[in-house]
């Protein structure tokens, strides 16, 4: 042993300290791995939460305009909306999604095989199927609303030859796709409080998605004063029953991730996720939505309701963050509970 090592020994009480990392400290009681994270957190910048929320916004669009046209329920007001909200939505994610890549062609790379295993490679191509699908169908409502420049060769060319009702059909699958693959993105991975939600962060993310989709729907059409009172009110049972299921799957994930949902009440993310999502984005608006119904109170449930929406995407990506960099709640997840101890020859 050399005389450095001897003198480490003695100025330690006998126990050797290891000079691999700097924050390595033997006499720390905390459940440790020298400090230092043993996974790597996913460096998803403020882009991927508004593009979850916005998949979300046009998966939900979509599904209740499908649902109302195979109901024979033709209101052109809805009909107008939700084809100009799923366009408007799929123009913006792949931008924020390319925006988080960094650079166009990794976004290029993944469509050049499809990969059914792979979470990343099914949402990009799905993403791309919606979008394709859903902006020939706002193309032709703008040529019928004669947004593209009146009565021309083209507009006249596209209500022809865009069978808008059966894309819209072939669109749902896609969309829907897009809402529950954006929970499936987080949870196919070792972070401890997603994957240990593996099972309900899917379902979690839809109906959320769908939640903020009727209340962007309910939104629009109060402001404009659009709409026949029969979808309005349809949109309104739709945002109770929906806001209902949203807080019990709520509740479920909670249960089910158990001690590692502890990020999501650490006293940065708790504003996001208590306030913004629990009591702001689903308590408040349940309140109003089943309170007397009234115009200024569907404005405010629907304002409340989309705003706790993207809380609540951003808390599940911060609260990501954090317990991927906890080694204790990495190591009681994967080992069974049974963290390694200070103590331990490993």
């Amino acid at each position: 042993m050399s005389e450095k090592t001897q003198d480490q020994i003695h100025q330690s009480d006998g126990r050797v300290e290891t000079s691999h990392h700097p924050e390595a400290d033997s006499r720390r009681g905390d459940k440790n791995y020298y400090g230092i994270p043993p996974i790597k957190r996913a460096h998803w910048t403020w882009q991927v939460p508004i593009y979850f929320w916005l998949g979300g916004i046009g998966a939900g669009t979509q599904l209740f305009a499908t649902v109302a046209q195979l109901l024979g329920h033709e209101d052109e007001a809805l009909k107008r909306a939700s084809r100009y909200t799923v366009l408007f939505t799929m123009l913006l994610s792949p931008v924020l999604l390319i925006w988080d890549l960094g650079r166009p062609e990794r976004f290029y790379n993944m469509l050049r095989i499809l990969k059914l295993r792979s979470p990343m490679s099914t949402q990009s191509w799905s993403l791309f199927m919606f979008g394709n699908l859903g902006g020939l169908v706002a193309a032709r409502q703008a040529a019928e609303d004669g947004l593209l420049l009146g009565d021309n060769l083209l507009s006249r060319l596209l209500i022809r030859l865009v069978p808008d009702r059966l894309l819209t059909v072939l669109a749902l699958p896609f969309g829907l796709f897009v809402g529950f693959n954006t929970g499936n993105l987080v949870s196919a991975t070792s972070v401890p409080i997603w994957a240990r939600n593996w099972m309900l962060m899917g379902p979690t993310f839809l109906t959320s998605g769908l939640s903020t989709a009727l209340s962007w729907l309910s939104l629009v059409l109060h402001l404009g004063r659009w709409g026949e009172k029969k979808t309005l009110r349809a949109l309104h049972r739709a945002e109770k029953a929906v806001i209902v299921i949203e807080g019990v799957l709520m509740a479920l994930s909670l249960v089910r991730m158990s001690r590692w949902s502890k990020p999501l009440f650490s006293r940065d993310i708790a504003p996001l996720f208590i306030g913004g999502t629990l009591l702001g984005g689903i308590a408040a608006p349940m309140v109003l939505l089943f309170s007397k119904e009234s115009r200024s109170k569907s404005v405010l449930a629907s304002v409340l309701a989309l705003a706790g929406g993207l809380a609540f995407r951003f808390a599940i990506i911060l609260a990501g963050r954090k317990s991927a960099d906890d080694p204790e709640a990495y190591f009681t997840f994967a080992s069974g509970e049974s963290a390694p101890q200070p103590e331990d020859k490993i």
